[in-house]
């Protein structure tokens, strides 16, 4: 298996949401061997952003509402808690209000906003756009691009209601 280095230059918005966070208490960011070992199970690479927030940033527990997921976590007795990776791999076997409906390939949820709503980012798309995936199953669209997403959070603005 190849581990593929974290860029030495951190992009700006990775920067701004550590200071933004900085005191507050979140899990470690997790080792390049965590990252391709969960790159492994998912079958595609993060997409950059995602891989320099997990290594640099926190193993989750940043951001808006619950914050971001642990990407791949068991808990103290081993056994796997909900993680990026764990509900992936759920979603894929079936979507888990409608499984009629197959779950995207590369769609990684990566935030929870409690009552079963999450945030997922298109790990297929260059531009990383962002949809909501609600209790009931269905994707809305949150923000063109992750990076925005961040910004736009970073910036105070209610994500819940921001044009797409």
């Amino acid at each position: 298996m190849v581990v593929r280095p974290l860029d030495r230059v951190m992009q700006p918005v990775v920067e701004q949401i550590r200071q933004h966070i900085a005191g507050q208490l979140v899990p470690p960011p997790v080792s390049a061997d965590d990252i391709a070992e969960a790159e492994r199970q998912l079958s595609f690479p993060l997409p950059d952003l995602l891989r320099e927030l997990y290594a640099t940033v926190a193993d989750g527990g940043f951001g808006p509402s619950y914050g971001f997921i642990p990407l791949q976590k068991p808990d103290s007795d081993g056994s796997p808690q909900e993680s990026a990776v764990l509900l992936y791999a759920l979603f894929r076997r079936g979507n888990r209000d409608t499984p009629s409906s197959p779950w995207p390939e590369r769609l990684l949820p990566f935030l929870h906003w409690g009552c079963t709503i999450l945030s997922c980012v298109d790990c297929s798309s260059p531009s990383l756009p962002v949809f909501r995936n609600d209790a009931d199953g269905s994707l809305t669209a949150e923000a063109p691009s992750l990076e925005g997403w961040l910004n736009d959070w970073l910036a105070g603005r209610d994500l819940w209601k921001l044009p797409t």
